[in-house]
């Protein structure tokens, strides 16, 4: 009887390290194999995708979404010279402007009005007599604020009558600019 209790015991031990041995494989699977499968797919999903997008911001000769955007890009540079070069030489000073008053480009009868081709950020306000500079930048910033056209008149800093003339560059609630007309000198 003593043998058969023994043998029991001993089946009893290979059971239960057979059934430690099957709930640790199944863990393993569960928890560290599955979840490595699910990544492996994933990732390969995911190299999928970064191989698409990589293709569509790769210039490729036309149908890209660079290439696209490279055609974009040239065509509002010629824009940009084309407008320019109709600015230049006609008889007012037109000057542009960014959203802040800094001056980003003027024509060749504003440098000959100002007398300078260094002109840099406000410099070009200096034109206006300077008892009146400050309402002028109050009014350009209430334009720009505003999304309204400069209009103020004033005189030079040789006491000559001049008017500005601002259109600004809208795009919905926000202004990025102005093109400015001077009048008057």
């Amino acid at each position: 009887m003593d043998n058969i209790i023994e043998h029991l015991d001993r089946i009893t031990i290979v059971f239960s390290a057979i059934a430690a041995v099957i709930s640790i494989t199944i863990g393993v699977y569960n928890f560290v194999i599955k979840p490595a499968i699910r990544l492996y797919k994933s990732h390969f999903v995911l190299m999928s995708i970064v191989d698409d997008i990589k293709k569509e911001v790769t210039p490729n000769g036309g149908s890209s979404i660079k290439d696209i955007i490279n055609r974009i890009d040239r065509r509002q540079v010629m824009i940009d010279k084309r407008s320019k070069a109709i600015f230049y030489n006609v008889d007012d000073a037109i000057l542009e402007v960014d959203e802040n008053g800094n001056i980003l480009w003027a024509n060749q009868k504003f440098h000959d009005t100002i007398g300078s081709k260094n002109v840099s950020g406000l410099d070009w306000v200096s034109h206006i007599d300077e008892s009146q500079r400050g309402n002028f930048l109050r009014e350009l910033e209430s334009c720009s604020e505003k999304l309204r056209e400069l209009r103020f008149e004033t005189t030079s800093m040789e006491g000559k009558k001049i008017i500005f003339l601002g259109f600004p560059y809208r795009d919905g609630d926000k202004n990025y600019g102005f093109l400015i007309y001077i009048k008057g000198e």
